[in-house]
């Protein structure tokens, strides 16, 4: 089950339309106890949860995050990336990049040149 925890109500709308068997979600602790989701949406909230802690209990029970960020230089990309979150999109999206990644999830190498920057590797 996908669940759907975005502070925009019509693009929680339109997820929940375009998403078979999908629910939205209006609190945290909700997320951390459905034992049925298997995927969740997601945007930072301010104020509604410890951003860290939050995605590290969804992660610890094996739940696949998408992450919908302002752009890649926050703080909050180096984090997803940390717990193995490559389900990231960025800026001004459209609603089929979201259907396209609940489908097809990505993995590292979508999202290698993203760590490549923000770890500072050397690539020869």
């Amino acid at each position: 089950m996908t669940i759907i925890f975005t502070e925009n109500d019509e693009l929680n709308e339109e997820l929940e339309k375009n998403i078979e068997g999908s629910r939205i979600a209006y609190y945290t602790k909700y997320l951390l106890e459905e034992k049925d989701a298997d995927i969740v949406i997601l945007t930072i909230q301010d104020n509604k949860f410890e951003f860290e802690k939050f995605l590290y209990e969804l992660r610890k029970r094996n739940i696949r995050v998408i992450l919908l960020l302002e752009n890649e230089k926050q703080k909050e990309t180096e984090i997803a990336i940390r717990l193995g979150i490559y389900d990231l999109v960025f800026g001004t999206f459209a609603l089929s990049d979201v259907l396209k990644l609940v489908k097809n999830a990505n993995n590292f190498s979508n999202i290698a040149e993203i760590y490549r920057k923000k770890y500072k590797v050397e690539v020869e």
